[in-house]
C-alpha cells in the first residue's frame, strides 16, 4: 500500500509540474484532474466493509452442550 501512494504522490507532482511549464490554465486543469482521479482512487480502495471480528473456530452446538455440562 506504501508503494502506490507514494507512485500516486510522483503522479501528482509530475503532472503539475508539467501543466505549470505549459501555463496557468493548463495548471488549473491539472489540479481539477489530479482531484478527481485521487477521489476516484479512494472510491476503489473502500470496499464498504469494516474489519470484521475474527473467529477462530464456530461453536458447534456439541461443543456448546459440553460446555454447559462442564459448568
Amino acid at each position: 500500500m506504501r508503494l502506490s501512494v507514494v507512485l500516486l504522490l510522483l503522479s501528482l507532482a509530475g503532472v503539475l509540474g508539467g501543466a505549470a511549464l505549459i501555463g496557468l490554465p493548463a495548471l488549473g486543469g491539472a489540479i481539477v484532474f489530479d482531484s478527481l482521479a485521487t477521489g476516484v482512487y479512494a472510491l476503489l480502495r473502500d470496499d464498504g466493509r469494516r474489519d470484521a471480528p475474527s473467529v477462530h473456530e464456530l461453536p458447534t452446538v456439541q461443543s456448546i452442550l459440553e460446555r454447559a455440562r462442564a459448568s
